[in-house]
């Protein structure tokens, strides 16, 4: 089985069990939706950084796009979220993006869509 179709079933599954999936705007919270990732997903773009860490605690998923600006966004909320005892997986992050050929959340759609397609002509 695919990568990105492991962390996938891993990010929908963390997130029935109460993971907070922590994304860039409302674009990715769509993407998400349809991807079927059903529990908490928050876009961080208009919410002050200080305001979203008093918010949360438990299991936290950092979820930002693959490029310059998602992993300075994801380092500093990486950040922020342990000085307050939280740690927060990146990991299904790397796994989604080093799996395939898109470089943002809003564009995960796009790429299950491919690899769908594609297994169905194999």
């Amino acid at each position: 089985m695919n990568e990105f179709i492991k962390a996938l079933n891993e990010l929908i599954e963390r997130s029935k069990d109460g993971a907070i999936i922590l994304v860039e705007g409302r674009k990715d919270v769509k993407a998400l939706r349809e991807l079927g990732v059903e529990g908490k997903i928050i876009p961080i773009s208009n919410i002050p950084k200080a305001n979203l860490i008093e918010k949360i605690d438990g299991d936290v998923i950092i979820l930002t796009d693959w490029d310059r600006k998602g992993e300075i966004l994801k380092r500093d909320l990486f950040s922020k979220l342990l000085s307050n005892g939280i740690v927060a997986d990146t990991e299904i992050r790397k796994r989604i993006f080093s799996s395939v050929d898109v470089n943002e959340v809003e564009d995960l759609t796009k790429a299950l869509f491919r690899l769908q397609t594609r297994q169905h002509f194999l």
